[in-house]
């Protein structure tokens, strides 16, 4: 260990590290002084302080000149006479008396407003100037000193005596006198922070390090006064700290040397202020712009919320219900010093942008000015570290002020965060500028449903080319097939028949194709008129069957093809209440979306076929709904709204009973962090663009939430509760009541703005009460078709005229009743018959998720899709319900379910 020690004891003071260390000074000390003489040449005046720094730098760089002229005398011998070396060490020390005094007049040229020598300085300057006079005189006289041993002895005198007057006569009384300055005179807050870092950095540890070296009662012991190491270990920290505080110092504006204070930016500004630029786009009134500036000046400048004021003047539009308050004493001095004030001053204030107190304050220290010097006191009568004017057209409408010593890391505003601030300011000008000329909650509120109407026609512009897709897949072919009808037989007249019609129909008397074919062309035998309708293959896929009778042949012709456009619009188009609405009749017959619409209502009467258009419609839109629908068959309309929607989540929210507290208000808006509820993000932005909201029976929520919730479906955008702070979102929302809304406004009992907002898209469902017998029936037929899975036994299972009859009788309520109606109805007759074990129903006939219902339906197929699986885990969490709801093994749904990492 003591080897180390020495090993780095002699390291630190070899010749060549010590040659390098005072080599790296005088160049540092060398760019400063060139940059220091830089700036005085291109200024007007030289200052003072500037002059002594110049000495100060010339004096330390000779001393560094003396000490790598002597190390190398070591190492190389050079200069190889005795004589020039003792010269120039006598001339270093005549300047190391300069670079002394030169320091000590510096430090107090910097805290006097105009620096005028004092009796004690000019004392000082004639000991410094006898001291240097001496040794040049010594180095002039006493040329010839060969050796150590010839040097005088007034010159050893002198060495011995300048530390003692140098340290304790000479800089000693000036950092005394100038530290008493900082703490009791009235110095500007950037120059008191130059001199601590000055001081403290760089002349403290200096002066300790030539006290050391230089002492000479023999106090320390010769190890440390005569080593070479401490001087290496000392050159090396005093040359770190030069470096360290000349970039601290000239970041401090040192000297004038730059117009602001620079210091490294910490908060990313233009990531900060994207976020505050949308928050402005969303702001609605004057009061949330405070807010915002704010969170802005928190989060980018470390300034407590509470210490930052934005204040709105009332020059444009003073009968603004959001300007109309009392002004504080601060904001009454602002106003009085703006309305009062000449030109000048405000030319000042509206070059400079922004008043920073401590700039104005360094730079009216040095050289005062008028306006300068108006703009300091006025920012000390409003006790404000910042004053920003926001402009319009060369009138200060607005005004922000933060409060004096606000930051609390007690750090100086820099460049960087003016010109931010600036910027800033520029944004907010435009905005205010919005909200005071126009009414922009109505522009916000417009836009929006201008968004809500383009999204519905890019919508109907898919479905519209979804339909035409589904015809060029069917009519890429053309084919149409011939079917003679005589005698009770068919017989095939072209290939196409055969392809079209994939069954014996001669023989398959019961299969509803077979049916179909033969009730047309029983119609023609018996009318003697052509005929035409609408039927389905053996794969689900719809077929048109035309049929003419050919009175020649004593047959009947029947073409059968699948249907074009026109097929399906002019077999319904009669039903339509708004004729209008025709491509809807396209879209439920063509789409996804469409098919889910009539699995969900599998009949086309008129008041359910009119009904599933306005489904369809109001799911091809994103606009907020008030359902009014039996509960039971509330889950199934929501889960189709959510899924054609395209969104991901769906969230509901059953309400069982009038609502108080605010528990429902923080789920959904989020709280003001100012009442310290951790409410966590709220449910509106968790949801946000992939989400759908589904509130039921939304009348149970307290008022004030309720105006909430009307806000927020009005302009897309919801205010934290009990806060001005806003957010926008683009949810879904559904809700649902089974009351009379408009008589619960009329009462006082529901909020009118919301009620206007849900009755503009609201659907109503028909009661199957009061629903024609024949759209009932047709309704029970559908979901006997979805029921049976196969058509084994549909003859034996399919409803008669007295089931019908029983159903109508029933009267059901909702859709969820009749379809277990049906389905019980089916279940009897199996039993009846004795095949309840052989017949298969269809596992997807109780489902409302269509999801659900498209995994039922592929059956063993759904374990290789990975989206399904996990659909089906998360929804039934046990591999025995997702094994019989698909019909497979549970080994085989445990394989899928580990290959997918699902448990």
């Amino acid at each position: 260990m003591n080897n180390i020690f020495t090993y780095i004891e002699h390291f630190l003071g070899s010749y060549p590290f010590l040659m390098g260390i005072t080599l790296l000074a005088f160049s540092l000390k060398a760019v400063i002084l060139t940059t220091l003489i830089i700036r005085n040449i291109k200024s007007v005046k030289i200052s003072t302080p500037s002059l002594y720094l110049l000495l100060v730098l010339i004096g330390a760089m000779i001393g560094d000149l003396a000490w790598f002229i002597k190390l190398l005398s070591f190492v190389f011998s050079f200069p190889s006479d005795y004589r020039i070396l003792i010269f120039i060490i006598r001339i270093a020390w005549a300047f190391l008396i300069i670079q002394y005094l030169a320091l000590a007049l510096f430090l107090e040229s910097l805290v006097s407003h105009n620096p005028q020598l004092n009796l004690r300085q000019i004392l000082q300057i004639i000991i410094s100037t006898t001291f240097c006079i001496l040794f040049i005189g010594i180095a002039i006289i006493y040329s010839n000193c060969l050796q150590s041993s010839d040097r005088p002895y007034i010159e050893c005198k002198a060495q011995a005596l300048f530390p003692i007057y140098g340290i304790f006569f000479l800089l000693l009384p000036t950092i005394i006198i100038t530290i008493r300055k900082i703490r009791k005179d009235r110095l500007p807050r950037i120059l008191k922070k130059q001199l601590m870092i000055f001081i403290q950095v760089l002349i403290l540890p200096h002066l300790i390090s030539d006290f050391i070296q230089m002492y000479p009662f023999g106090v320390f012991p010769d190890f440390i006064t005569s080593s070479y190491a401490v001087v290496g270990i000392s050159s090396m920290l005093l040359t770190f700290a030069l470096y360290y505080c000349s970039r601290r110092m000239i970041g401090l504006r040192f000297l004038n040397f730059n117009s602001h204070v620079q210091s490294p930016v910490k908060f990313d500004f233009v990531d900060g202020f994207k976020n505050v630029l949308e928050q402005l786009s969303h702001a609605t009134s004057i009061k949330e712009l405070g807010h915002i500036s704010q969170t802005l000046f928190k989060e980018a400048f470390d300034i407590p919320l509470g210490r930052i004021h934005l204040h709105i003047r009332a020059i444009n539009n003073p009968s603004d219900t959001d300007i109309r308050y009392e002004l504080s004493g601060i904001e009454t001095n602002i106003e009085t010093f703006l309305s009062t004030h000449d030109a000048p001053v405000c030319d000042f204030i509206k070059q400079n942008k922004i008043l920073i107190y401590d700039e104005l304050d360094f730079s009216n220290f040095y050289e005062e000015q008028a306006t300068r010097k108006l703009a300091v006191g006025f920012l000390e009568s409003i006790n404000a570290d910042i004053f920003l004017p926001i402009y319009k057209k060369d009138i200060v409408i607005a005004y922000i002020y933060v409060e004096r010593f606000a930051r609390t890391n007690n750090e100086f505003y820099s460049n960087i965060e003016r010109d931010q601030m600036i910027v800033y300011a520029s944004y907010l000008g435009n905005i205010i500028n919005l909200l005071q000329s126009r009414n922009l909650e109505a522009l916000i509120a417009q836009e929006k449903e201008l968004q809500e109407e383009l999204y519905i026609k890019h919508q109907e512009i898919n479905q519209y080319k979804e339909s035409i897709k589904s015809f060029l897949r069917n009519n890429k072919q053309k084919q149409i097939g011939i079917v003679f009808y005589k005698n009770r037989r068919f017989v095939f007249a072209n290939q196409a028949a055969k392809e079209l019609i994939k069954i014996n129909i001669n023989t398959q008397e019961g299969h509803s194709l077979t049916r179909a074919l033969k009730e047309i062309a029983q119609q023609i035998e018996e009318y003697k008129t052509a005929q035409t309708c609408m039927t389905h293959d053996t794969d689900g896929n719809k077929l048109m069957l035309s049929g003419v009778p050919n009175t020649e042949q004593n047959n009947v012709i029947i073409t059968v093809y699948y249907p074009e456009i026109s097929d399906i619009i002019k077999q319904q188009l009669d039903l339509l209440k708004d004729p209008t609405k025709w491509d809807y009749l396209l879209y439920l017959e063509t789409t996804k979306s469409g098919q889910l619409i009539n699995q969900l209502l599998p009949g086309m009467g008129e008041w359910i076929l009119n009904f599933k258009i306005d489904l369809l419609k109001i799911a091809l839109s994103k606009k907020a709904i008030l359902l009014d629908l039996p509960d039971e068959d509330l889950t199934p309309t929501v889960e189709l709204l959510h899924h054609v929607s395209l969104r991901d989540s769906l969230h509901v929210m059953n309400l069982q009973g009038p609502q108080k507290g605010i528990d429902i208000a923080v789920k959904l808006f989020g709280i003001n962090p100012l009442f310290g509820l951790d409410s966590g993000k709220p449910l509106l932005e968790k949801l946000d663009e992939t989400g759908t909201l589904f509130i039921k029976n939304i009348h149970f929520l307290d008022r004030e939430t309720q105006d909430h919730l009307a806000e927020f479906i009005k302009y897309g955008i919801f205010r934290i509760f009990k806060s001005d702070q806003k957010i926008s979102s683009n949810v879904r929302i559904i809700c649902s009541s089974n009351q009379n809304l408009q008589a619960m406004v009329q009462e006082g009992m529901f909020s009118g703005n919301l009620f206007n907002e849900l009755k503009r898209t609201s659907l109503v469902m028909p009661s199957l009460l009061t629903l024609p017998e024949q759209e009932l029936t047709e309704l029970a037929d559908g979901f006997t078709q979805q029921a049976l899975k196969t058509q084994d036994f549909k003859n034996l299972l399919e409803l008669t005229d007295k089931d019908r009859n029983k159903l109508i009788l029933m009267r059901p309520v909702s859709l969820h009743e009749l379809k277990n109606n049906v389905q019980q109805m089916l279940i009897n007759k199996s039993k009846k018959n004795n095949i309840f074990q052989e017949t298969t129903f269809e596992p997807a006939y109780d489902g409302s998720d269509p999801e659900l219902i498209q995994a039922a339906r592929l059956g063993k197929h759904a374990l290789r899709d990975p989206h399904i699986m996990s659909k089906l885990w998360h929804k039934f969490q046990n591999q025995n319900k997702i094994a019989t709801f698909l019909g497979v093994n549970r080994s085989s749904v445990n394989r899928r379910l580990k290959e997918y990492n699902l448990e």
